[in-house]
């Protein structure tokens, strides 16, 4: 009723590509080169999945993004531009 030359043949060809998979990455990690780029990419991995990859408070470009100083004019002034740069485009497409 059930063929099972069928079954062994799809299961050996997953082991076949596991193992082609298995050899390509070990000629790879035969390199010092290779095996320190893999060492940092998986210390990033790590700090990434342990949420230790948010930048740092100094070292973030970007302090008062959002929150313009009210005595900041130049700031301010360039906030209160692109509002109305923003409401002339919609208002433009909109007509």
């Amino acid at each position: 009723m059930y063929n099972n030359n069928v079954n062994k043949k799809q299961k050996n060809g997953g082991l076949g590509y596991l193992l082609v998979g298995a050899s390509a990455a070990a000629w790879w990690l035969s390199k010092e080169e290779n095996r320190t780029k893999f060492d940092g990419w998986m210390t990033q991995a790590k700090k990434k999945l342990n949420g230790e990859s948010q930048p740092s408070a100094e070292n973030f470009p970007v302090h008062k993004a959002g929150n313009p100083h009210p005595d900041d004019t130049a700031d301010n002034k360039m906030v209160e531009e692109g509002a109305q740069f923003a409401v002339d485009y919609y208002n433009k497409k909109e007509q």
